[in-house]
């Protein structure tokens, strides 16, 4: 096989994974792990990818389409719902920014009562409103394709209102940048949601493992906790534990 139809399988695998190994590579295209690794540092030097220890993972210049990141590992992205919907107590009052993954947790937190939440997603508020005692839609301009609020407005709105719990979601999380965003009007926002809550946590599934947003996502680590689907990579692990930031992994059910 050339070199240039290797080159276009990695690139293509990254499009569905996100991340890819070296081992999974070799495996899939049939040839010897020194090919395959010339093959990333060729990619890399050309910025097609980035090269991480033991394998590759895509860049990325903006978030996944809301439509197509709801199908992209739900299955762990509603273990993670579970394993916080467990830690939120009835009537705590929550935090809850816009995505896939707390689109999940609002499903979660169906059998919930008393709750008392502030979002910026408006599906995450249709999902969840018959769990809520109290529901807070935070005001601003609406992003048509995330169906959720941003800009100064809604900062200004989260500054107003502490919380019991607060979780918000990984635009991309990497042993290099750690979590990161690919906006900066969302960045301010889930940072300020963050600094809110008591309690707080970030959702990360393994598909955010490796990718690098544009903006960094910098929270203190008090009272901080990530929630993962899997292990994280050593690497990641050893940059989490340097900062000393918790995180706990979902148990499969």
């Amino acid at each position: 096989m050339l070199a240039p139809q290797r080159h276009a399988l990695i690139l293509a695998q990254l499009d569905k994974e996100t991340t890819v190994s070296i081992r999974a590579l070799t495996q899939k295209i049939g040839v010897s792990r020194e090919t395959i690794r010339k093959d990333i540092d060729y990619l890399a030097q050309t910025a097609k990818l980035q090269q991480v220890r033991g394998g590759a993972t895509r860049i990325r210049t903006q978030e996944v389409p809301m439509a197509s990141r709801s199908q992209i590992n739900a299955e762990g992205k509603a273990r993670i719902a579970r394993a916080i919907a467990a830690r939120i107590p009835t009537g705590a009052s929550v935090y809850l920014d816009n995505g896939s993954s707390t689109r999940a947790l609002a499903h979660a937190l169906a059998g919930h009562s008393g709750l008392r939440v502030f979002t910026n997603d408006l599906e995450v508020a249709s999902i969840i409103a018959p769990a809520c005692e109290n529901l807070v839609m935070v005001g601003g301009r609406i992003d048509t394709e995330e169906m959720a609020t941003f800009g100064s407005e809604a900062l200004a709105q989260v500054t107003q209102h502490h919380v019991d719990v607060s979780v918000i979601s990984a635009g991309g999380l990497s042993a290099r940048a750690l979590l990161t965003d690919f906006s900066d009007e969302g960045m301010r926002l889930r940072a300020q949601m963050s600094l809110c809550g008591q309690t707080r946590y970030v959702i990360a599934d393994h598909e955010k493992f490796g990718v690098v947003g544009q903006f960094s996502l910098t929270i203190p680590a008090d009272g901080l906790c990530f929630v993962f689907d899997q292990d994280p990579p050593d690497e990641l692990h050893s940059a989490l534990h340097t900062q000393k930031i918790q995180y706990i992994v979902a148990d499969i059910v």
